[in-house]
């Protein structure tokens, strides 16, 4: 996004930053209403803007997004179902270990099959699965939380990216009108 400001006009960047903050205002309101989380949605729209609004790579933010907060739930299933393997390795590390062990299956995964299967293994999965573990408070007080972050995620993220599209198809009309009336 900031790669791209210095190109716009002043007046097409104002307007831009108004109704980039208005769909922002209008989706935190929403979700904040229903009491569900913020970051699988917003998430989406910054990698979007991380990859320079690419819309080759929106299935794979969306999907990869997704295949990543499942992983992350397939890891504390797995770490809650082999924890009890570990524990002479004494508490914190038996909870640790089957996670490492996930994290390094994971991560090899993507690395191998990011070109076979690129919408699903990606960096984008590997940043959700990173980014719920961030919120692994909200995990552990209701376990089911994840399949919330799971719609967020496909639903209010792929909004938000469909309104930074919107956004940006408005401006370049308004920009071609614009200098239509200034070359008439």
């Amino acid at each position: 996004m900031a790669e791209r400001a210095p190109g716009l006009p002043l007046s097409a960047r104002l307007i831009f930053g108004v109704l980039l903050v208005v769909e922002v205002l209008v989706v935190l309101f929403a979700l904040e209403a229903m009491h569900l989380a913020t970051w699988p949605a917003f998430v989406a729209m910054i990698l979007f803007f991380a990859v320079h609004e690419s819309k080759e790579e929106i299935s794979k933010i969306i999907l990869g997004g997704a295949f990543g907060i499942i992983n992350f739930f397939l890891c504390m299933l797995f770490t809650g179902s082999t924890a009890h393997y570990f524990i002479s390795l004494g508490k914190d590390l038996a909870t640790l270990a089957p996670v490492m062990i996930y994290v390094a299956v994971f991560v090899f995964l993507i690395v191998v099959l990011t070109e076979a299967i690129p919408w699903l293994f990606n960096s984008y999965a590997f940043m959700y699965f990173t980014v719920a573990f961030a919120d692994l408070a909200s995990f552990m007080a209701n376990n089911s939380v994840w399949i919330y972050w799971l719609a967020v995620e496909l639903i209010a993220g792929t909004l938000l990216i469909l309104g930074v599209l919107g956004v940006l198809k408005f401006l370049a009309s308004w920009a071609v009108k614009r200098a239509q009336k200034v070359s008439a």
